[in-house]
């Protein structure tokens, strides 16, 4: 981040002239610690060639290696300090939403490419029929095809910079065609990548739903059935260090399982820790009655959650899960959530 703010920077002209040697000397301090990683990483791999034809590997090499390149071959050091543009590639790589981006990509390809290909076919029809419609009328801005193809872009977009405008009936009636398919194509895109998300996020939160709930103690009497109806209700909620999950006298409307990290039951001057796999809430979720202790997170946790009107639902059709429940709530000690 540091690297990019000075290559951002180095590009106003009252900061690159008389701070070019400096801003220089950290862009290339910065590569060389980029460098060393990459080769203590590669180094330290059990299958070396397989770790440097890696995808992470490459994005290393790609932040290590473009500026120090750049001025060995006589690139300015401004030029050369532009590369540095690479170097966002590591965050994309450390950041797992942009993983889930390319399983989205991957899973809904055929459906993007169709509505890609309805996209190009538009704006290669329109492109004609502008320049059929607009040429004699407006011969500098619509003499060709490759020329009108500039104006159905902006249009199709709905973007629209004006710089070229339809003045002929029939060039008019292509134009507001034109928009309108443009809106209904978009709305394309959108439903399909938004569907994949929503569909990804639901399979990703089940995953590490079922991943915690059959290794809970609780559960271990149920079926695979069951098991994944419990999993796929409970919703995942994260919370950082100290910050409150439940406080004594609020409703009991829902109960929680540790996915990860640590939570602490602050109950008659206790501070009782709780670790991933164990659960608490269900003593005021059973009883309908309020928290009779305050939940804070002893570190950033994760958690599961299980609301009332699903927990009920369950218990209706699933009387083994309230019993096991009412059994391990039963065993609990007094006082503690």
């Amino acid at each position: 981040m540091l690297g990019i703010a000075i290559m951002v920077i180095g590009t106003l002209p009252e900061v690159s002239g008389p701070y070019a040697l400096i801003l220089t000397g950290i862009c290339i301090t910065i590569s060389v610690a980029f460098a060393l990683l990459y080769a203590a990483r590669i180094w330290s791999a059990e299958h070396r060639g397989t770790a440097a034809r890696s995808p992470a590997a490459i994005v290393d090499l790609l932040a290590a290696a473009p500026i120090p390149l750049a001025l060995a071959v006589g690139v300015s050091a401004a030029d050369a300090r532009l590369l540095a543009i690479l170097w966002a590639l590591k965050l994309i790589r450390q950041n797992p939403a942009f993983a889930l981006v390319l399983r989205v990509l991957r899973s809904e390809r055929q459906p993007l490419l169709s509505v890609a290909t309805a996209f190009l076919v538009i704006t290669l029809f329109a492109s004609t029929l502008a320049y059929l419609a607009e040429r004699q009328a407006q011969p500098e801005a619509f003499n060709s095809i490759p020329a009108a193809l500039w104006w159905t872009v902006t249009t199709i977009t709905t973007t629209g910079y004006g710089d070229k405008t339809p003045i002929s009936f029939f060039g008019r009636v292509v134009g507001g065609s034109v928009m309108i398919a443009g809106i209904g194509l978009f709305a394309l895109w959108a439903g399909i990548l938004a569907s994949s998300f929503s569909e990804e996020l639901k399979r990703r939160d089940f995953l590490e739903s079922w991943d915690v709930v059959v290794r809970l103690p609780l559960f271990r009497g149920l079926g695979s059935a069951a098991l994944a109806e419990i999993a796929r209700l409970l919703k995942v909620e994260n919370f950082a260090a100290e910050a409150p999950i439940v406080r004594a006298g609020q409703p009991g409307d829902s109960m929680y399982f540790i996915a990860e990290g640590e939570v602490a039951v602050l109950v008659g001057g206790q501070r009782i820790i709780l670790k991933a796999g164990q659960f608490f809430g269900e003593a005021a979720l059973i009883a309908s009655a309020p928290r009779n202790a305050t939940v804070v997170a002893a570190g950033r946790a994760r958690l599961l959650r299980l609301d009332v009107v699903e927990f009920r639902d369950l218990a209706s059709r699933l009387p083994e899960l309230l019993a096991i429940i009412h059994s391990e709530d039963s065993r609990r000690k007094p006082g503690e959530e």
